[in-house]
């Protein structure tokens, strides 16, 4: 099938990025056999802004997308991150190719107050909608001819290529990679933490007053941790979790979350650890700490739960066969997390 990508490949970070979800997107779609052509939007802009500002290059890179829609006319038009193509581009590319099929995927949260208003505003013209939120928040998206899915985040292979419950001699007890920006329960939290493991190697990035890290330098310190805590900004959405529970667990880290988030439909209590509150998590952190065999299994468990159930392939499949409606959409370890508009769910039923 050809395949038109129209996302962020983020081409401006020189690399650092790579780990990204529009990357693992497009590497799922030609695993799973496809030509995959990336078209990403934010770096297009720049190229075609005379002072490289994405802004300024915004109208002549919806130009230019039509323009590629026209000269590859795809069978398959799959939209990722893709606030800056207008839903006025997507309605012409629509009417103007009504044989091509589009999906749009988001790999975030949606609830109110974030950043979702691009998202609906193009929902009239997509086959299937493609998140990664379920519950109740996702039901809104579903509409006359669009079932709206919940995918998760997805692990790539390729990406996440270290078995962190190998490493004979970790340097790290417990890592975190975010931000505390703005987020001063967040902060209270982490430094509780702290206090309440004196004995612990941690490793902070992005918070505690500690740099970021990304690229080669990010995936070399996952692979030599013990434990990894993954933090949402909010823990009663369902199965939302920020993307870095694919970087720990797909980098065989034992993962640590906090319990009722509903993730615990993706991961088991053999696979991943909960936590109810900053107490259970600190006795936890320090039993496993003093248990080698106990982390190291769990841990191996998660890896092996992500790589098989959850990798970029299986998502990217998902998300092909569930938008030209190919039954084989039921193969895939989620695919009960989906609201079906009311044709759709009527014909089922008398099938």
């Amino acid at each position: 099938m050809r395949i038109l990508h129209a996302a962020n490949y983020n081409f401006d970070k020189d690399g650092a990025r790579y780990f990204g979800w529009d990357h693992k997107v497009h590497q799922g779609l030609v695993q799973a056999g496809h030509y995959v052509y990336p078209f990403s939007i934010s770096d297009r802009a720049r190229m075609l802004s005379p002072l490289c500002s994405r802004t300024g290059g915004l109208w002549a890179t919806n130009r230019k997308f039509i323009k590629c829609v026209e000269n590859l006319r795809p069978d398959l038009l799959v939209l990722g991150h893709s606030a800056h193509l207008s839903e006025k581009t997507i309605q012409h590319v629509r009417e103007s190719f009504p044989q091509m099929k589009i999906c749009l995927y988001y790999g975030d949260a949606i609830w109110s107050g974030r950043r979702v208003d691009y998202l609906q505003a193009k929902l009239p013209f997509v086959d299937a909608v493609c998140i990664s939120t379920g519950g109740e928040l996702l039901r809104p998206y579903c509409g006359p001819g669009r079932p709206a899915a919940f995918i998760p985040n997805s692990v790539e292979p390729s990406i996440e290529c270290h078995r962190a419950f190998e490493c004979p001699t970790p340097d790290y007890d417990l890592v975190f990679f975010g931000t505390d920006k703005n987020l001063p329960e967040r902060r209270k939290f982490l430094e509780d933490l702290r206090a309440g493991l004196p004995e612990f190697r941690f490793g902070f990035f992005g918070c505690m007053d500690q740099r970021s890290v990304f690229g080669f330098e990010r995936d070399i310190i996952m692979s030599r941790s013990r434990m990894a805590l993954n933090l949402s900004r909010r823990n009663d959405v369902a199965m939302c979790s920020s993307d870095r529970i694919a970087h720990t667990t797909g980098n065989g880290l034992l993962t640590l979350n906090f319990q009722d988030g509903g993730l615990e439909s993706l991961y088991g209590p053999e696979e991943i650890v909960y936590f109810q509150n900053i107490d259970d998590l600190i006795a936890k952190c320090r039993a496993y700490s003093q248990n080698d065999t106990d982390w190291r299994h769990i841990a191996k468990n998660g890896w092996e739960r992500a790589h098989r159930d959850y990798s970029s392939r299986e998502v990217a499949r998902f998300m092909v066969n569930l938008t030209f409606r190919d039954p084989a959409w039921r193969e895939a370890a989620w695919s009960d997390h989906i609201f079906w508009p009311a044709e759709e769910r009527t014909s089922r039923a008398a099938a």
